[in-house]
């Protein structure tokens, strides 16, 4: 009987194993336990800033995400978003979790690179995501050289918004990023093109023809903006700030998200619009866009290349960075119009 005694206090300090392959600590269970599909749909509720918005993404039910929240929110012992009436923000412990949950995803979505294995002959995907237009001639040799080098690779290329390229740099869903606006400290970014911009009217709009314009002469004119160039938005620049200090384009009347569809919609007389002056010359020429001011000091807009230097890269990402590396920015000149 004392032997049988002896032994329990070390039955007692020592990890009760269920079944072979189950956990064994409090961390570990809980690793276990979680339902992984639940730290997506936080993510998701944390991009849109809405559990409505979250679940017409997720193509679920509104009560079905608000569950999941809950269940997230039991599961990590923790109040992670303040819903109360008005209010849609991340607690601490919801900050906190949210940029754990950037590093996960970052690894998961780039699993697949991480298994590739590299040799002489390099083969892979390469994803870049773009905002429209984005330029730079010496890009293009630069890459017509690549593919001569490297035939077996692969490329995707995504034209997004502003926010959109960045999300996708962020989560490491794109291998590379051209994009305008704020790049968050997290990610490396380097020059890739600057732009002049000008605004102008179309065919129909009453200052059409009209020389020596005036700023005062454009303020409550309707104007068309890109989803980044939007007064008091996340990646307000140089484009915005001329409209706010020349007092014009307060009234949006359209948004579009790619330079053909703001010039589209300029020349349909929608609104006055700024534009990037290079790309203007053969609707100047058609007489379907006029110039207005300011004339001159125009606004400088600059595309970043963007990376994310926590991704994990599959051998034709890693030969396709170091190729790309010391292309130059491209400067865009100032063409043009002549009254």
């Amino acid at each position: 009987m004392r032997a049988i005694s002896a032994q329990k206090p070390l039955a007692i300090l020592q990890p009760t194993v269920l079944a072979r392959g189950m956990p064994i600590n409090r961390l570990e269970r809980f690793a276990h336990n979680l339902d992984w599909n639940l730290l997506r749909t936080f993510v998701v509720v944390v991009e849109e800033g809405s559990i409505t918005r979250a679940a017409n993404r997720l193509l679920l039910q509104q009560p079905a995400v608000s569950m999941a929240l809950k269940r997230l929110e039991q599961s990590v012992g923790h109040r992670l978003i303040d819903r109360s009436p008005g209010r849609f923000e991340l607690t601490e412990a919801g900050e906190r979790l949210h940029d754990l949950c950037h590093d996960i995803f970052t690894a998961i979505v780039r699993l697949p690179e991480a298994m590739e294995t590299s040799g002489e002959d390099i083969a892979g995907h390469i994803t870049i995501h773009s905002v429209s237009h984005a330029m730079n001639p010496g890009w293009d040799r630069a890459i017509a050289d690549f593919f001569r080098l490297h035939p077996r690779v692969t490329v995707g290329v995504t034209v997004e918004t502003t926010t959109d390229v960045i999300r996708s740099v962020e989560r490491g869903v794109a291998t590379l990023g051209l994009s305008d606006g704020i790049i968050p400290p997290e990610l490396e970014k380097t020059p890739f093109c600057y732009e002049h911009y000008a605004l102008f009217c179309g065919r129909g709009h009453r200052l059409f023809g009209v020389p020596d314009v005036r700023l005062e002469d454009l303020r409550g004119e309707p104007y068309v903006s890109f989803l980044a160039d939007v007064l008091g938005g996340p990646h307000m620049g140089p484009v915005t700030a001329v409209r706010a200090i020349g007092s014009f384009g307060q009234q949006v009347r359209a948004l579009a998200f790619n330079v053909e569809e703001v010039l589209r919609l300029v020349v349909a007389n929608a609104g006055i619009g700024m534009l990037p002056l290079h790309l203007t010359g053969p609707a100047v020429a058609a007489g379907d866009l006029w110039q207005l001011p300011p004339y001159d000091a125009l606004p400088v807009a600059e595309t970043f290349r963007i990376t994310n230097p926590g991704s994990t890269l599959n051998p034709a990402e890693r030969a396709f960075l170091a190729h790309m590396a010391d292309v130059p920015a491209w400067h865009w000149g100032e063409p043009h119009q002549s009254d």
